[in-house]
């Protein structure tokens, strides 16, 4: 089972012994076309908590042309991807690709959704260091303009969203943390209101 966030091990361990639950951190940016037809805009890198079961995981793809490896901080690993993850969510609302991040007052809202996630990462124990939302706008805007995320790929195919692994669990952790994520808020608010 593949889905984005910070929650994997707690999603499935009603399901599966959480022993047996390898938590899997993906960055694969690549952009679904059409049915068929997709390209990737970049290296894939995946990341396994060190232990056991993460070195096994690790093995499965010796031999491969992709970067698998374990850490021994995965959560800070997952934080930081929820962090690019998050700032989606605009995309998704406005119904425009990554060239979005061009306007200055979009790229603003960006950095805000991202300040917010990196504040609730830290009080979950994740090491963020204040310049990431700096960071994913020069990497969105480095990017091509017609890059679209997962998020925006769902709204535009009908398809429901990763509303609550992206932007709900940053708001849900927030409260429990008494950290204030309007931005995110706003977002998930936006996006369950058209969420099909």
């Amino acid at each position: 089972m593949i889905q984005n966030g910070v929650e994997h091990v707690e999603r499935f361990a009603r399901y599966v012994d959480a022993d047996r639950i390898v938590p899997v951190m993906i960055d694969c940016p690549a952009t679904r076309h059409s049915p068929g037809r997709v390209t990737q805009g970049g290296p894939i890198h995946i990341v396994v908590p060190t232990g056991a079961n993460g070195a096994d995981f690790v093995g499965l793809f010796a031999g491969l042309l992709l970067d698998v490896r374990e850490t021994p901080d995965f959560i800070t690993a997952v934080w930081k991807k929820l962090c690019l993850n998050s700032a989606g969510a605009v995309s998704a609302v406005l119904l425009e690709p990554a060239g979005i991040v061009h306007h200055a007052a979009v790229a603003d809202v960006l950095r805000d959704i991202v300040r917010e996630c990196i504040a609730v990462g830290r009080a979950r124990g994740a090491v963020l260091g204040d310049e990431i939302a700096e960071e994913i706008v020069d990497r969105m805007r480095r990017g091509p303009r017609d890059a679209s995320n997962s998020m925006l790929a769902d709204r535009r195919a009908g398809r429901p969203m990763e509303i609550d692994a992206r932007n709900g669990v940053i708001v849900r952790y927030g409260r429990e943390h008494g950290i204030p994520t309007p931005v995110n808020a706003l977002m998930v608010a936006m996006l369950e209101a058209v969420d099909r």
